[in-house]
């Protein structure tokens, strides 16, 4: 809903309220002590109500450059790399 807002802002598109609703579909399989755990979601659900007297053409937009410029949204549906850097009492190592 933040980015809505931003990029309704830029676009000087007026909003007048957005609700949104956020659903994840997570999963977790496997064992701990097997060492076989895996986690993850299946799908995540979004749902906005937007009020706005704005063209809808112009809703469009920016619910279009909203999905596109949300950090969270592009870290989900884009693989994004793990740097992890482990230390132990004061020692470092990898796993």
């Amino acid at each position: 809903m933040t980015q809505i807002a931003r990029y309704a802002h830029f676009l000087k598109v007026p909003i007048k309220s957005v609700k949104g609703k956020l659903t994840l579909n997570l999963y977790f399989t496997g064992s701990v002590l097997a060492e076989t755990v895996d986690a993850g979601a299946e799908h995540i659900d979004t749902d906005f109500e937007i009020e706005s007297d704005a063209d809808p053409e112009a809703v469009k937009k920016v619910l279009k450059v909203a999905r596109q410029g949300c950090w969270a949204r592009q870290m989900v549906s884009k693989p994004t790399p793990f740097k992890d850097t482990m230390t132990l009492n004061g020692q470092k190592f990898d796993l």
